[in-house]
């Protein structure tokens, strides 16, 4: 039953992906005038390319749908710079900046994409590292792969991170715990191992769920939203989104985050609160 269960959703995913392609296709010609002001135009929204070798483009998105997060310098963790996220109904797009003072082992550097898809603390959990225990789906990969020699045992070598940058189409998770619970309760209770892909919703690389490049020091990331709503029907208006990079498996930075006090030792915060541009 589990299995026919799995397989059934990953059709629904791979339905949506299509889905999302055909809607991915040139305005402004042809004649239509769906959603536009005059007579064979349409209104266009700005889509982040992740391909172009720039990011530039997050200068001309409108600002009231861009939101970010900046690492204080007396926080916990330091091995998060920053982060911007927009959204349109297609893509989740991320600017991502580490803090390479932090992140200097680049054999593998897990990024995790905390989503709170439907809008909703009635679902969800991971108390973990946010305020809000809320996160239904989990993205994870790892943005930087690099192999070092075998005379480098404890990875000392200097990596230029452009060289080391891994492009970012992540295994998802959906939450399994209790609602506004802790844990990593990522997984349908039960054994899990390669071969279910380590109990993801869609296996790393298994479907074209995002892509990413490394410009300037920050990593843009794309997730595709149609897809991630296959595993958790996400809110088509607001959304939570909070994020963390790792080092040997362990977190180093988590944005978005306040400074440390006594009563917060670990500067927790609440997710980012995303609007999406439709």
């Amino acid at each position: 039953m589990k299995a026919n269960w799995k397989i059934a959703l990953m059709c629904f995913a791979m339905v949506a992906f299509v889905a999302c392609k055909e809607k991915n296709t040139p305005q402004g010609g042809g004649g239509g005038n769906e959603g536009g002001d005059k007579p064979g135009t349409e209104t266009k929204i700005p889509e982040i390319k992740v391909d172009d070798n720039s990011i530039a483009d997050w200068d001309a998105l409108p600002a009231e749908y861009v939101v970010s997060a900046t690492c204080p310098n007396d926080a916990a963790m330091l091995g998060l710079k920053s982060v911007k996220v927009y959204a349109t109904d297609m893509y989740i797009s991320i600017l991502a900046e580490p803090n390479f003072e932090d992140i200097t082992d680049f054999e593998w550097v897990p990024f995790h994409v905390y989503i709170d898809a439907d809008n909703s603390d009635a679902t969800g959990g991971y108390g973990d590292e946010f305020t809000d225990a809320n996160a239904d789906i989990l993205c994870e990969s790892g943005i930087f792969a690099w192999t070092y020699a075998d005379d480098d045992p404890n990875h000392t070598a200097k990596v230029d991170p452009a060289q080391a940058a891994n492009a970012y189409n992540p295994a998802v998770f959906k939450w399994w715990g209790e609602v506004g619970g802790s844990g990593w309760n990522w997984t349908e209770p039960g054994d899990h191992d390669a071969s279910d892909f380590w109990g993801a919703i869609i296996g790393e690389g298994q479907l074209p769920v995002g892509n990413s490049q490394f410009v300037n020091g920050k990593v843009e990331i794309q997730l595709l939203r149609e897809l991630l709503s296959s595993v958790v029907k996400m809110s088509d208006t607001e959304f939570g989104i909070g994020f963390d990079i790792q080092q040997n498996w362990s977190s180093v930075g988590i944005l978005p985050c306040v400074s440390a006090t006594d009563e917060n030792p670990a500067g927790h915060a609440a997710k980012l609160k995303v609007k999406i541009n439709k």
